[in-house]
């Protein structure tokens, strides 16, 4: 058994780095776009985090917006290590768009070994193959780490945690390897919060190597102190940014929400339809009926389990897609497993290989197509957030490098970053607090803006609205103050 897997190990890791430049490949095209595409909001805010660090001393204990007017803008988040190493290669080419969505395609990266690693553990190398390929291909996954945002570090944290773990568990006191588990683990949860779900798998595995006589082991203990510190005492230390400094605000706040059933129902449609899609939502259904010998051959059960908790607790903040993203490799894993029983029956049946073969490229030729249909309305420019990166492009070319501005944006930071300059959201004190009862309310909130440093303001076509509804606001406009730019 153990010759067999020797020899067959380069043939598995020619296949697996197939499967990797594949994957690496589809996460590349469009790497330089703007962040104007579906998920432009929140890649705005990591990106704006980013350039702050890069233009203000590489302060990582302290993440910065710039819709905090002329103050520093301090705000409680996960730990930035995605922003800050996007940073840090600003040093070598500059602020660049790509760098961003280039540092989530290398975590990225970094997971497909790993998760091949624990699934052929709990499975077989075939399954593992399959597995990573479906986890390449599937839409969440793509779109997810082609994006400057920390979920797809925060997966690859845990993936290469529950592997390690369980490398751990069956070699026993191997120091190294605890170390690594220790810090997978805690990175995961820094970077991410909501991986902190990883801990149902892990307990799993380790009542299948100790059961009850677990909870007395002192190393156990160690690791979940270690694991648990850092991630504890940085998240006490963004609270208290978020209380102490304007605009008191803490990312991911009120997330923690159960809703109605029809919320949920939601959630499971666009599960289905574009974040899996519907072939790989089948095969997972089938991969979870499926038996397992393995020692921790269902801690993909386990991990599952955690998740739909964690969506139906976290109702309200699982509104985004990305919140979902550990459900891939999970999906993966147990599609996996289903495509080797079908393709073994099937090859059974017919007495050809080459038959599998070919249902096998079917499947992936299926796969791919769903993943393109649910992909191309992700890729494609919305047009609000191509005219605030116009805006944005605008107020930069016209406005002096310390100029504190006003955009009419609804909240979204694509302008404010791409103008390069600090200033605020119309109607909003930091964060948004309803749009005015009146043209006095408005022309009152525009004139405190005024005397705390704003000098321009500036209106996407999505905005003119304004000038309908506040109509004495828009007349106080073009009396009091010089148009700068009409398009």
């Amino acid at each position: 058994m153990n010759s067999q897997a020797k020899v067959r190990w380069p043939h598995e890791m020619l296949w697996l780095g197939v499967v990797l430049f594949l994957g690496v490949s589809i996460r590349l095209i469009k790497i330089s776009q703007p962040f104007i595409d579906g998920w432009s909001w929140r890649q705005s805010d990591v990106a704006m985090i980013a350039e702050n660090f890069y233009r203000h001393g590489f302060h990582l204990l302290y993440p910065q917006i710039n819709w905090a007017g002329s103050a520093p803008g301090y705000v409680g988040t996960e730990f930035q290590l995605v922003p800050f190493s996007a940073s840090l290669f600003y040093l070598c080419f500059g602020v660049q768009d790509w760098i961003g969505r280039a540092v989530s395609v290398l975590f990225f990266t970094v997971s497909v070994p790993f998760f091949y690693l624990l699934v052929r553990k709990v499975t077989n190398a075939r399954s593992a193959l399959l597995a990573v390929g479906i986890y390449s291909c599937t839409p969440l996954s793509i779109f997810s780490s082609r994006s400057f945002m920390p979920d797809m570090a925060s997966l690859s944290f845990s993936i290469a945690a529950l592997y390690l773990w369980a490398e751990w568990l069956e070699r026993g006191r191997a120091p190294w390897l605890f170390i690594a588990v220790c810090l997978a683990t805690s990175l995961a949860i820094l970077v991410k919060l909501p991986a902190v779900i990883i801990g149902v798998p892990l307990l799993y595995m380790v009542w299948e190597r100790y059961g009850a006589r677990g909870v007395l082991r002192r190393e156990l203990w160690a690791f979940a102190t270690l694991s648990l510190l850092l991630p504890l005492v940085w998240y006490v230390h963004a609270y208290l940014l978020s209380i102490w400094h304007f605009p008191y605000h803490f990312f991911g706040t009120g997330g923690l929400q159960i809703e109605h059933p029809g919320w949920y129902l939601a959630i499971l449609h666009w599960t289905v339809t574009a974040n899996l899609t519907p072939l790989v939502f089948g095969a997972l259904l089938m991969g979870l009926l499926l038996p397992s010998r393995a020692t921790f051959g269902r801690v993909f059960h386990w991990w599952l389990m955690a998740l739909l908790v964690f969506v139906f607790l976290a109702g309200k903040g699982n509104r985004h897609q990305w919140y979902q993203l550990p459900l891939v490799p999970v999906a993966a894993a147990f599609a996996g497993v289903s495509c080797d029983v079908a393709l073994r029956q099937f090859v059974q049946l017919t007495r050809a290989r080459i038959a599998g073969v070919l249902a096998c490229g079917l499947f992936y030729a299926a796969l791919a197509y769903l993943s393109y249909s649910a992909l191309k309305p992700l890729y494609d420019p919305e047009p609000q957030r191509l005219q605030a990166w116009q805006l944005g492009r605008a107020l930069r070319q016209i406005t002096p490098g310390n100029a504190l501005v006003i955009v009419a944006d609804d909240g979204d930071p694509t302008a404010l970053y791409y103008s390069r300059r600090k200033g605020w959201h119309v109607l909003q004190d930091g964060m948004f607090k309803g749009y005015s009862a009146d043209s006095q309310q408005a022309i009152l909130q525009l004139e405190q803006w005024r005397q705390a440093g704003a000098s321009y303001l500036g209106f996407t076509h999505y905005a003119f609205w304004w000038f309908d509804y506040y109509t004495g606001f828009w007349e106080y406009l073009e009396a009091r103050y010089q148009c700068e730019q009409d398009d």
